[in-house]
């Protein structure tokens, strides 16, 4: 056989066609295709086919076994037959073992396929960025891109009867970054960390990883790669980005008599919201200087030319110039580096503008109040130098001005009332308005919009917390709760603080039922609290209230509101409310004078309804004709008095049954009470054997609550049959008689 597969070989490696035709080529032309193959591709063809070859003399193997074992078994079968069950069982070992050798040639021509189409999975270099960090150093940042595509097994899915498809992605990606062998390094790691595992990589799936450069002045690198059992490496050139400098706003105002030109600076270039800041190259920019110009590069600006030491990675710079002419437009003039870079900027009149003085939140009686204060800071181009101030307030004033409080998320309106109108605005004039809100946040958008504008002016704001007192205000959703006795209640707390300073407050329960257990539990954490940390980052905190109620309760608190309070107070004021373990019980004129925050609970402890049926004998003999009397007992071993309970029967459906009481008024707890059962069976019933069922139920809450069922069996006997016992008595009996017979007799003689 391994022959006959060499030849095959041999046959495929010259490019001679043999003579006998597999089935499936038969319809093949004449032409060979082959002849335009590569070297690799034949090589992979030829052991794709000494695979498919393997298998399918595995498979001719693994026939002519079953043929032999079926017929050894019927002869086996025959009389007279010379064949023995050991060489049938041989047979089937020879079976078996030709059944396995042919699955692993069908699972080993699918590995050759795979190993062959290895080439299909790539990882494409999508960039390289070369720049430095905030802190200076030299990093280094590659994107990944796996550009592979979903490969199918011909010859695995034509041998499995179905298609095999392999999956794109590709898992366990190793990068590193060596400088090249020509350098003198030898192919040394000349990046941190040494080597980055990228777990998985799906088709068309990017990533980017960064490096920390350990070498300096590198400026060629090679990209080393590790998947699939295969190593690949990019030689990179890395380009240096330019450090850049943006302007980001230019402003004309008047001071006095003179017109000013503010011009705003930072180092980077001014992105949108939606797009990723990307690192400057440099840290800082030194000799940074800036003039401004007309359209005659005659310099307007005054001073003449404004120097900036340094300007550091991301850093805001103001300056302010005062114009020497009236312009329209003008040129801002930057000259770093060794190079000069004019901004062209178009001027607009900045004659209206309404400042944001402050903005607070505060509360008043639980409920969450803001106050803003508005001022008119307005400046007129076109006034003369001479103007009264009469004259600039009428010029400046701004009627009409709608104000309204939106959520900085989504925008909606987030106070009461929505919206506020300001008749009049003077000049320098200041005014507060004050907005009940209705939800509680840290930041939002204030919305001005007066005539003058063609859109509203929106200011993204953080809310200044004010408080008379340093009080932390307690809440919860789920206030007023019940509980199974035997069970746990948790409430949801909400702590929100207003200060903005660092502190920490004691918690405090007061006026629980001392029977009754609890615990502050972090809901993320899990973790037991005692007391919580306010900073100015964390000024609100979740917590959790657990209570445990005990198995045994009064019953006098059964289905009764239990009032108690929690308190989160600072340590002064837990010093003086005194307490254990976090537990205080006090009168209600001493919990309406606490300062700190204070929130009423309730808690309405629930028996669990639990019966159960006890019968004495639950076998019973009757003769036909008879009934069957029997006492059962039912007992509440829930913890909760119970009314209305009934019991019920379940027999075949031509018994009658009487129970006595059908209804029980009342059970109270460890109570229980006989209940009388009556079965009649029908007059013509047959002698075996019967089953009945003994329960109860009682309703709760509109819920019903079952016992488990208890079964009773009854026996049926004829009335003419002697019982076993019987005939055993009167049998020993005639025993008796015989002997004391025999015994006279003898004694006679």
């Amino acid at each position: 056989m391994r022959f006959i597969l060499f030849i095959l070989v041999c046959v495929l490696l010259v490019g001679i066609a043999p003579n006998v035709v597999l089935p499936e080529e038969s319809e093949e032309p004449a032409n060979d295709v082959n002849s335009t193959k590569t070297r690799d591709e034949q090589s992979r063809q030829i052991l794709i086919e000494t695979a498919r070859l393997e298998m399918e003399l595995a498979e001719n193997l693994m026939n002519k076994k079953k043929v032999e074992l079926d017929n050894l078994r019927k002869m086996l079968e025959e009389e007279n037959n010379i064949i023995t069950v050991s060489e049938v069982n041989n047979a089937e070992e020879a079976y078996e073992s030709a059944v396995s050798e042919h699955e692993k040639a069908k699972l080993n021509l699918q590995k050759v396929e795979l190993d062959s189409l290895k080439n299909a999975w790539h990882i494409t270099v999508e960039s390289t960025r070369l720049y430095e960090s905030r802190e200076g150093r030299e990093m280094f940042s590659i994107t990944l891109q796996n550009s592979s595509l979903p490969v199918k097994l011909v010859e695995s899915s034509k041998v499995m009867g179905r298609d095999i498809v392999i999956s794109a992605q590709i898992d366990d990606i190793f990068v590193s970054i060596k400088e090249k062998e020509e350098f003198g390094s030898g192919g040394a790691i000349i990046a941190e960390p040494y080597e980055r595992r990228i777990k998985t990589l799906k088709e068309d799936e990017s990533t980017t990883l960064e490096f920390e450069l350990i070498k300096e002045d590198v400026r060629d690198v090679v990209v080393h790669l590790k998947y699939l059992d295969t190593t690949d490496e990019r030689n990179i050139h890395l380009k240096q980005e330019d450090p850049y400098i943006s302007v980001v706003s230019t402003r004309r105002y008047k001071e006095g008599d003179r017109r000013r030109i503010e011009v705003v600076l930072t180092y980077g270039a001014v992105k949108d919201e939606t797009e990723e800041t990307n690192v400057n190259t440099a840290q800082e920019i030194n000799n940074v200087y800036v003039s401004i110009k007309d359209e005659n590069a005659a310099i307007i600006g005054f001073p003449y030319e404004f120097r900036i030491p340094t300007l550091k990675d991301g850093q805001k710079k103001t300056l302010d110039f005062e114009l020497r002419r009236n312009v329209d437009s003008l040129t801002v003039t930057l000259r770093y580096l060794d190079r000069e870079y004019p901004y062209k900027i178009h001027l607009e009149e900045d004659t209206r503008h309404i400042s944001i003085l402050s903005a607070k939140k505060f509360r008043i009686e639980n409920q969450m109040m803001v106050t803003i204060q508005l001022k008119n800071t307005s400046t007129t181009e076109a006034m003369p130098s001479n103007a009264t101030p009469e004259e600039i307030a009428a010029a400046n004033e701004i009627r009409s001005i709608y104000v309204s409080l939106l959520d900085a998320v989504d925008s909606t309106n987030i106070v009461k009332p929505y919206e506020e109108k300001i008749q009049v605005l003077g000049y320098n004039e200041t005014i507060d308005l004050t907005f009940q809100l209705q939800k509680d946040v840290d930041s939002l958008k204030v919305s001005m919009k007066y005539p003058e504008l063609a859109e509203p002016d929106m200011r993204l704001i953080y809310l200044q917390k004010e408080s008379a007192l340093d009080v932390v205000n307690v809440s919860s959703l789920r206030f007023s709760q019940e509980g199974n006795l035997g069970s746990s209640v948790t409430y949801d707390l909400t702590l929100d603080r207003l200060a903005e300073t660092e502190n920490t407050f004691q918690l405090r329960v007061i006026n629980l039922l001392n029977r009754l257990s609890f615990e502050f539990q972090d809901p993320e954490t899990k973790s037991r609290q005692s007391q919580v940390k306010f900073t100015q980052e964390q000024s609100k905190r979740n917590l959790s209230l657990i209570v445990y109620l005990p198995e045994e309760l009064d019953a006098a608190y059964l289905d009764n509101t239990l009032e108690f309070y929690v308190a989160v107070v600072d340590e002064t004021e837990a010093n003086e409310l005194g307490g254990v373990n976090n537990r205080v019980d006090l009168p209600d004129e001493e919990i309406a004078s606490i300062q700190g925050g204070v929130e009423r609970f309730e808690l309405i402890p629930k028996g669990v309804p639990e019966i159960e049926v006890f019968v004495q004998n639950a076998f019973q003999t009757i003769k036909v004709g008879e009934q069957v009397n029997m006492t059962a007992k039912l007992k509440n071993i829930g913890t909760r008095d119970l009314i209305d309970l009934r019991m019920i029967v379940d027999v075949n459906t031509d018994w009658k049954y009487t129970v006595t009481p059908e209804v029980i008024g009342s059970l109270q707890r460890n109570e229980e009470k006989e209940i009388q059962l009556t079965l009649n069976p029908p007059a013509d019933i047959s002698v075996g054997e019967y089953q009945a069922k003994v329960t109860a139920e009682v309703t709760v809450d509109n819920r019903e609550f079952e016992a488990r069922d208890r079964s009773i069996t009854i026996l049926i006997e004829s009335k003419s049959q002697i019982s076993i016992t019987t005939m055993l008595v009167g049998a020993l009996i005639l025993i008796m008689i015989g002997i004391v017979i025999v015994t006279v007799r003898i004694s006679r003689r």
